[in-house]
């Protein structure tokens, strides 16, 4: 999942914040702006960066169909 720097942070904007609520405020309105897509895919970013940390096969993070196959009587 590793991205270059430019894909990474595009869209990114700097915003001078006075306080800490200012700074919440522009992260709200930021991610309001990026949509559920981009919140989705952040999370998932997260899922897959913390799974990597701790050193864990990354193959288990993908969608296994275990599920047995239906014969028809």
């Amino acid at each position: 999942m590793a991205q270059d720097s430019t894909t990474l942070r595009a869209g990114w904007q700097a915003v001078k914040c006075a306080s800490l609520d200012d700074m919440r405020t522009q992260n709200i309105l930021f991610w309001q702006r990026a949509g559920g897509a981009a919140i989705r895919a952040a999370a998932w970013d997260l899922v897959v960066e913390t799974w990597l940390a701790q050193k864990r096969n990354p193959d288990e993070l993908r969608f296994q169909r275990l599920a047995p196959s239906v014969r028809e009587a």
